[in-house]
This record gives structure tokens, C-alpha cells and sequence, in this order.
């Protein structure tokens, strides 16, 4: 718990401009630093101490988690504890946490007399700094570089560290805190599930895992030759959503069109085994999907596509959404993947958020990495979970931070929810703007494991778990933590089997952050 002066000392972005604006009044000299401050070591003191000595005032400004991201395990140190440990030090006088992801706008509102970066941006060639050097001594400040001497690395510091601090697991504890999140809580959720009729739509997807021994060099060309000895099929895609969907306790229903041939038979009865409805639409020329993996010792060496990615005529899209309209009144939401293959062109991705209105149900997105499936095709759903390459697809930007890029779906899309997930580094969670200008709130949950196994099919897990949620009245942070047991179940093992009830609840009972609750 912080000290009370160190709790006057936090301030918005807003009300230090108000104290900047009284501060100039008085005639005091306002210094600024900004930065990450993740791991506040020796250098950082001797540099804030060295920037308090230029003025009156030391104002600091700290970037949040959302904009910082600078690997998959930064910052080491959630935002609010930062905000904590340098309004501790003496020679702070204000700090603010700021959303953007550059000093510029932060400079421009607080317009400090004195802008104190390190001395080695005195060899740096960076665009950002010359920039923001470029707005202070617009409005008549002065840039300083130095740094007290003596220099660490956070980075550093948290790599060497890592194990012993033990970060990760300190920051799903918060999470867990801060969101309520509990055995009995997750619980309750998932009892909820088997009140639910949820509609899937997708491609028919078969993942297929040959087991071989022995792979080497074949003797007419260097090619690696294999032999199999053993096979497994596993549903995948949509299939995969609506057979976990199952296995929680809902009432799910497969909607797909193709072909009805072998490989769509035996996703069919796959289904109907764990008491799924599947529709199929028949579209000659339109196979199930296979993906080969061929294994050597569990280790996967090569991939081997089979099907038909075409889109389906016209006529047929408005079969389908005909078909769509009369199940999704007997249902409470729907969920649809998009892997690329086709199946939503613009009519029938057009129609989605239509029949979703016009039922009073809402819906659930996600799309493929494949870079041909977009997410912006499906406009206003209930909660979007692309991954952050498919977020950045979407918006054709490889470089801007991931709040920024959530703000612009936002703004693109009207969804009312976003979770961008980030494989081993976990997921993020957005919430909708409440205003024009709005910041975003954000829920940060690092992966729960990451002895990762096999990630096939993990998103499709994720997307299940948080949309249940959703449908059953949770807040975001719920689905969040129930998806990413879910994904983390399911990429623990080899194959794609999704998860079970009892493999969940143990689960939870291994978590520590729900120790003890």
C-alpha cells in the first residue's frame, strides 16, 4: 500500500496540466523525465536526482503496459506499481501515467521548461527523440541529456532475474485480484455453460497427424523420406469450437457447407458423438479441409494441405443465410471463424451482423493467420480475438503499438469487445471506448503456461472459453482467464483435443493465483 504522500503525488495526464498551469504562475522551473521505469535500479535514481537538481519540479511520465510490450515478458513491472515506486522516491514530485506511445503528446500538454533524456540518445540516431526535441524548443524549453553515470539495464536485470522474481506469475496474481477472479467464480461461470445454445459457423476442418519413424535422406534426392506407422484425426477449426463448446456443458450446433465426402462424414460423427447438431449445406467441389502433419519422435517435420479454397456461389450464400436466420432465433449467440477458405464472401460476411441484430443475438469473431482472412469483414460483433499479426493485417500496420491499433478496430468495426491474443505472451484485453476520445482500459494476462507442446487449434479454444463467458454474463477479464486455460490445456499435449471439465478443474485447483480462495 503506498504512502498518502506518495498518493498526492500520482496525477492524470489532465490534472497535472492544471498543476503545470500553477507551477508556471509561481514562476517555477518544471524538469520532465519519461520512460518505462520498469525495473528502478541505481542508474535510474541518479538520473531523476541529476534531472531535480536542473528546476524546482521533476515531473515524470510513465508509459503504460499496453504501449510499452517491448518483448513477449515486458514490462516485467505492471504500470501501477511503477507509478508506485517512483512516487516513493524523494525527488519525484508528480507523476502521471501516460497511454501514448511516445513523449510527443505527453510534451505537449505538461510543455516542461526542461526535457531530460539519457546521454546516450547523445549517439542515437532516433527519429522519436529528434522529434520530441523538436516540440520542446518549439514552445521555447530546452532538451538536457544525462544520465548520473551509472548505467543498468533493466532489461538486463529482468533477464538474469527472471526466475527469481518471478514477474509472470506475480502479474496473473494481480489479475486474478484486481478482476475477482476465484475457484468458485470460474466455476459458477461454467455451470452457466449447459444453459447455452450456441451456433457455430465455419469451414469443415480435419487436422490430420501421420506418426512416422525414421526420417532421413532419400537416397534419389535429398528429400527427407519418412515412414508412417500410426495416424490420428482431430476436428479442427469451427468443428473444434463447437465439440469444446460440447464438452462444457453447452448446446452447440455446426453450421458448414461443402462437400459430403469421407473426410466430412467422419467430422459429422465425430461431432454427433459429443452431442453436436451439425448442418451442412452440400457445395459440390468444396472438400473438408486436411492438414497433414507428418511426425517424426512427436516432432512435427513437414505440413501437407488438402481441399478446396473457393467461395461459394451467390445462390448458395443466400441458402445459407436463410438457414442461418432460422437457427439463430432458436439459439443465444453465434460464433464464426474464418480461415480464408471461401466460405465468407462479402454477401454472407455482410449479412452476420444484420441477422445478429435483426435475431437480438449477439455474435463472436475470429479469422485465421493465413493473411486472407480480415477481421474488419465482420463489422459490430459482440467480441473479437484475432491474434496481434492478424490485428495488424487487418489494419495494413506492422509498427504501431497495440493501443493505438486497438483504438482504430474500434473506430473501424463498432465491436463491443476486442481480446488481440499473443501466444506465449499471453492476451490483452480491451475495453470499448466509453466516449469520443476516450483511453482505452486494458486487462493484461500473461500466459498461464508456456511449456507449449502443440498450439494447433489453442485460439479456437480461447475463442470457445471467452465467448461462453460472455453469453453467460461475465465481464471480459473472466473470459480472458477461462479462454487462456483453456488454450494453455490444449498446447500442452500433442494433437488437437481441446480440453476436458475435469482436466479444467484441475486445472484450477493447480493455479497458484486461486490458491487459498
Amino acid at each position: 500500500m503506498r504512502s498518502a504522500e506518495a498518493d498526492k503525488k500520482i496525477h492524470s495526464i489532465k490534472s497535472l496540466q492544471a498543476e503545470r498551469a500553477r507551477l508556471r504562475k509561481a514562476g517555477k522551473t518544471v524538469v520532465q523525465c519519461h520512460g518505462c521505469f520498469d525495473i528502478v535500479h541505481p542508474g535510474h535514481i541518479r538520473y531523476l536526482r541529476m534531472a531535480r537538481s536542473l528546476g524546482d519540479v521533476l515531473v515524470v511520465t510513465v508509459s503504460a503496459d499496453n504501449v510499452v510490450m517491448k518483448g513477449y515478458d515486458r514490462p516485467y513491472i505492471p504500470e501501477d506499481l511503477r507509478l508506485d515506486n517512483l512516487a516513493e522516491l524523494g525527488c519525484v514530485d508528480y507523476v502521471a501515467l501516460s497511454e501514448d506511445e511516445w513523449a510527443g503528446p505527453v510534451l505537449e500538454s505538461i510543455q516542461p521548461d526542461i526535457y531530460v533524456k539519457g546521454r546516450e540518445y547523445e549517439s542515437k540516431n532516433d527519429p522519436r527523440f529528434a522529434k520530441e526535441k523538436k516540440i520542446v524548443e518549439a514552445y521555447g524549453g530546452r532538451v538536457v541529456l544525462g544520465s548520473g553515470d551509472v548505467i543498468f539495464s533493466s532489461t538486463e536485470i529482468g533477464r538474469r532475474k527472471r526466475n527469481s522474481l518471478d514477474m509472470e506469475q506475480q502479474k496473473i496474481q494481480r489479475f486474478c485480484h484486481v478482476n475477482a477472479i476465484n475457484p468458485a467464480r470460474l466455476k459458477n461461470a461454467i455451470s452457466a455453460f449447459s444453459d447455452l445454445k450456441i451456433l457455430v459457423l465455419g469451414d469443415a476442418i480435419l487436422d490430420h497427424y501421420a506418426h512416422c519413424e525414421g526420417a532421413r535422406v532419400a537416397s534419389e534426392s535429398p528429400i527427407v523420406s519418412v515412414k508412417p506407422v500410426s495416424e490420428e484425426w482431430f476436428i479442427g477449426g469451427a468443428g473444434l469450437i463447437a465439440r469444446q463448446a460440447a464438452v462444457l456443458g453447452a448446446k452447440p450446433t455446426f453450421v458448414t457447407c461443402c462437400e459430403e465426402d469421407e473426410a466430412f462424414g467422419r467430422i459429422r460423427s465425430s461431432l454427433e458423438r459429443f452431442g453436436v447438431e451439425v448442418h451442412n449445406l452440400p457445395a459440390p467441389g468444396r472438400r473438408a479441409y486436411t492438414k497433414t502433419r507428418y511426425l517424426v519422435g512427436g516432432k512435427k517435420v513437414f505440413k501437407v494441405d488438402r481441399g478446396n479454397p473457393a467461395p461459394i456461389p451467390i445462390e448458395t450464400s443466400d441458402e445459407l443465410i436463410t438457414m442461418l436466420q432460422e437457427q439463430l432465433a432458436a439459439h443465444d449467440g453465434l460464433i464464426v471463424t474464418d480461415f480464408g477458405y471461401g466460405l465468407f464472401g462479402p454477401t454472407l460476411a455482410d449479412a452476420i451482423p444484420k441477422l445478429a441484430e435483426h435475431c437480438g443475438k449477439p455474435y463472436f469473431a475470429d479469422v485465421s493467420t493465413n493473411g486472407q482472412a480480415n477481421i474488419l469483414k465482420f463489422s459490430r460483433p459482440q467480441l473479437a480475438t484475432p491474434t496481434e499479426d492478424e490485428l495488424r493485417f487487418a489494419l495494413g500496420d506492422a509498427e504501431s503499438g497495440l493501443s493505438n491499433l486497438a483504438s482504430r478496430y474500434y473506430a473501424a468495426s463498432g465491436a463491443q469487445g476486442l481480446i488481440v491474443t499473443m501466444g506465449r505472451r499471453g492476451s490483452l484485453g480491451f475495453h470499448p471506448p466509453r466516449g469520443e476520445g476516450d483511453r482505452l482500459r486494458t486487462d493484461y494476462l500473461p500466459a498461464l503456461e508456456i511449456n507449449e507442446v502443440d498450439a494447433v487449434g489453442a485460439g479456437d479454444v480461447f475463442l470457445t472459453g471467452a465467448s461462453l463467458a460472455k453469453l453467460s454474463g461475465e465481464p471480459l477479464p473472466v473470459g480472458m482467464y477461462i479462454g487462456s486455460s483453456l488454450a494453455s490445456i490444449s498446447a500442452g499435449t500433442l494433437g488437437n483435443e481441446g480440453a476436458s471439465l475435469p482436466e479444467l478443474y484441475e486445472f484450477f485447483e493447480q493455479r497458484v493465483e486461486l490458491a487459498g480462495e
